[in-house]
Parts: structure tokens; C-alpha cells; sequence
């Protein structure tokens, strides 16, 4: 078994990122699991690793689970409990992008800056370098808030909406209308009694 050391590094204004040693008969799932634990990820979001060029451009697809890709005749895509790293490893400074959770879009790039023989006693994967402060999983979601609204017209303090002194449209009682507001009933006939 070969020990591949890839570089990860989250798309984020932090720049942060850190140095993972995987296994090349592991899978790309404990790769996924890897990079959360790395940049204190809790959650169960959906995520995918595509395999990249030199360009970061999105090659074949590995996602986390089935979402019922190829059902129309296209070869559907293996998972990532399913691949091991060694699997799509094609030069000495292979890349991959890792999409983590949909809504919020977390990507981040991995690319293989090292390969050597396993250490003994070792445990991989492992997080051998840890450079800057990762982002809070959560720290997107104000962004998808944004703008919506300013400010929520119906908080308790905002001021009242209903104004009982205000002329709602209906008129003085007498005006052919009772104290509900209706009225004018004569003027339609007996089929609206």
C-alpha cells in the first residue's frame, strides 16, 4: 500500500487549508470523511468528489449516495465507499474537487503533492499539516438570507400594524352598513338574503 499526501484547500477567503495522508487501498468515502473532520465539519450534508486536470476542471463524478443518476442509459457513477483513491490516481500531482453540502456549496481543491510507504504504527487517514482558520460549516447560510428582507415586518417590536382609529374602507354604521361592515343588501334582491 502507497501513502498519498494530498494538499486541501477550502475556497474561502481564509485561504485555510491542510495536508491529509490517505491510503491508497482506502476509499474516496474516508477521504470525504477525512477532509469534514480536517475543517471541523459536523454535518451530514450530501457531497461529491469529481476528478479533476490540471485546470480544475470536473471530470467523472464520485458521489456520497445514489440520487438516480443514470437512468436514462448513462453509466451510473460509482460511490465513494465504492472507489479507492489509488483508482483515479493518473499522474504525480493528480487533482480532485470535493463539493460539500449543495445548498451552501462548500468546494474545496485536493491535489496529491507527495507518495511514500506507509509509517508503522501509523493510523490513516491523518492530518499531517493544518494551515488558517477554517470557516464555520454555518457561516453561509446568513449569505443565502441576505437582501430578502431587510427587516422582518412582523417582529413584536416593530410598530403596531393595525390602527383602530384608522378608516378601513367600510364607512360610518348607518352608511347602509351595520356595525360588521355590512350592508347594502336591499339594493341586490332577495336571492342575496
Amino acid at each position: 500500500m502507497r501513502i498519498y499526501r494530498f494538499r486541501v484547500l477550502i475556497d474561502h477567503p481564509s485561504e485555510a487549508f491542510r495536508d491529509i495522508e490517505i491510503g491508497s487501498e482506502q476509499t474516496f468515502l474516508d477521504l470525504h470523511k477525512a477532509i469534514k473532520d480536517a475543517f471541523g465539519f459536523i454535518g451530514q450534508e450530501m457531497a461529491c468528489f469529481y476528478v479533476s486536470d490540471e485546470e480544475w476542471g470536473k471530470g467523472p463524478e464520485i458521489p456520497l449516495a445514489d440520487l438516480g443518476f443514470g437512468q436514462d442509459g448513462d453509466v451510473k457513477p460509482s460511490l465513494m465507499d465504492e472507489v479507492y483513491i489509488s483508482d483515479h490516481i493518473r499522474s504525480t500531482s493528480q487533482r480532485f474537487i470535493y463539493a460539500y453540502d449543495f445548498l451552501h456549496m462548500w468546494m474545496f481543491m485536493v491535489e496529491l503533492i507527495q507518495a511514500s510507504d506507509p509509517e508503522p504504527n501509523v493510523t490513516y487517514p491523518r492530518v499531517v499539516m493544518s494551515m488558517g482558520n477554517a470557516p464555520d460549516e454555518h457561516s453561509k447560510e446568513d449569505d443565502l438570507t441576505a437582501g430578502i428582507l431587510d427587516e422582518d415586518p412582523y417582529a413584536m417590536d416593530s410598530e403596531e400594524l393595525y390602527d383602530e382609529d384608522e378608516d378601513m374602507g367600510f364607512g360610518e354604521e348607518g352608511e347602509d352598513h351595520d356595525e360588521f361592515g355590512h350592508g347594502g343588501y336591499e339594493e341586490h334582491g332577495d336571492e342575496f338574503r
